[in-house]
């Protein structure tokens, strides 16, 4: 029945990826008003998000944010469809990148890179900032269930020539790469452990927040620099993007400096555009109550 489904879905999806642009953002609001009206597609988990984030904003902003954040969420869904069917060059119009000098500098003193970045804006796209970096790309992503539809994601996503590298294998992966090349690991940083296996904590919005600490550890252990992507929504279908330098050799920092100043770096850019990041995902589904292991607290949480 999957196998059904993929076949009978996938020529949809590229009729949608061939519409023009104005076209496909009609289909987006009507997936919008689809998805929040009628399904209420995790409504309450992105209001309530939205209330420990800010919580001096009043519902009818709440309400507002919701439904913005929402309707990005349906505008990111159709632009990785839309990204099927568009040219390299289209793409390179749309996702620009302010200082791509900063990352390169690395890549031609042969140093390895990890850039971190977080929900916000957009995070499909990124992959078009191979185009213009001087570096080998590997991508960190969550494989999904589904084979097909994996697949079909993994090849919209290397559609630049990045290489794909499964969550589970990427502390592996970076190891081995640190050791033989100087290589990029692009990665979401903003993931939250599972509820009850968390064990590292974080300030985030004001609330401690359950975090993976894998990017720090291997930068620390093998002497790698660290940027965060800042990314940029500046209208429908068109974004910005800046490399901010984190450290220049992992080595040289403190315990947490990294993790810490990139979650710094994130909520910063958050709060300048609310509207635009994944209120969907429970971010603060594992608490210092739940979680079932022993905890290490940052320097942020202690204060």
């Amino acid at each position: 029945m999957k196998a059904v489904g993929f076949y009978l879905i996938y020529p949809i999806l590229w009729i949608i990826s061939r519409l023009p642009f104005p076209i496909v953002y009609v289909l987006s609001d009507f997936f919008y008003f689809i998805t929040y009206y009628i399904i209420g597609y995790r409504k309450e988990i992105i209001k309530n998000n939205l209330r420990i984030a800010f919580p001096n904003k009043d519902e009818k902003e709440i309400t507002r944010l919701a439904k913005k954040s929402t309707q990005h969420f349906c505008d990111i869904f159709i632009e990785m469809i839309k990204s099927m069917g568009m040219s390299k060059m289209s793409m390179k119009k749309r996702f620009l990148c302010k200082n791509p000098e900063t990352v390169n500098a690395f890549a031609k003193a042969k140093r390895p890179l990890i850039v971190m970045f977080g929900h916000q804006a957009s995070y499909e796209w990124t992959m078009v900032l191979d185009e213009v970096l001087d570096y080998k790309v590997y991508a960190i992503y969550k494989p999904l269930k589904n084979k097909r539809w994996n697949t079909l994601i993994v090849n919209i996503r290397k559609k630049f020539n990045s290489e794909l590298v499964a969550m589970k294998e990427a502390t592996a992966a970076m190891k081995e790469s640190a050791e033989k090349e100087a290589a990029l690991f692009a990665l979401v940083a903003d993931q939250s452990p599972m509820a009850g296996r968390a064990q590292y904590f974080t300030n985030f919005f004001n609330v401690p927040s359950a975090v993976f600490k894998g990017a720090e550890r291997i930068a620390r252990e093998h002497q790698t620099a660290v940027v965060f992507l800042r990314v940029t929504k500046v209208k429908r279908g068109y974004y910005e993007t800046e490399f901010v330098n984190i450290t220049t050799n992992g080595a040289e920092t403190k315990d947490w400096q990294i993790t810490d100043t990139f979650f710094q770096l994130l909520e910063e850019q958050i709060i300048k555009q609310p509207e635009y990041y994944l209120w969907s995902h429970k971010r603060w589904k594992s608490t210092l109550e739940n979680t079932k292991h022993a905890v290490e607290l940052s320097p942020r949480v202690q204060q």
